[in-house]
């Protein structure tokens, strides 16, 4: 069965997506609705799949410099057993924050972080370059970062 949001819940939803540390007192203030009500319908948002986690954002110079890199990767041979391979070795790394099945020149797009060139030089031949499944990749060197969210919009 799937779930029905109506505007009271997109409102939840999008304060939530902004600070989910907000309590249902503070959202209730917000959204014409008691607490508990809130407190239930965000339940059901985490029960049914509409809230999928509840992480805190880090920054990264916490560790200090770090690079960030785009991967773009072709593949050797175009089929799923060869995609999902790849998906799941580089899912695993705790280097990949995005991975997302891309169309065009490319199949996958990742963007990473390192934390220094030697690392990621060490991910990419083991990875990447050593990876049957790969036909070429490209990377991209991130400047700066500009923006960064997951927040969908409503």
């Amino acid at each position: 069965m799937e779930l029905q949001l109506d505007r009271l819940d997109m409102r939840i939803l999008s304060a939530l997506q902004e600070c989910n540390q907000t309590s249902a007192h503070e959202l209730a203030d917000r959204v014409p609705l008691s607490a508990s009500a809130i407190q239930r319908r965000i339940r059901s948002y985490r029960h049914n799949g509409v809230i999928t986690a509840d992480v805190s954002v880090l920054n990264p110079k916490i560790t200090g410099e770090h690079l960030s890199v785009v991967l773009l990767i072709q593949l050797a041979q175009q089929g799923p057993a060869q995609l999902s391979d790849l998906r799941v070795r580089l899912g695993r790394s705790p280097h990949v924050q995005v991975m997302m099945e891309i169309a065009g020149s490319h199949d996958l797009m990742c963007i990473t972080m390192f934390e220094s060139m030697e690392s990621f030089n060490a991910f990419a031949d083991a990875e990447i370059a050593g990876h049957p499944s790969v036909g070429r990749y490209e990377t991209i060197f991130v400047r700066r970062r500009v923006k960064f969210g997951a927040a969908v919009p409503l």
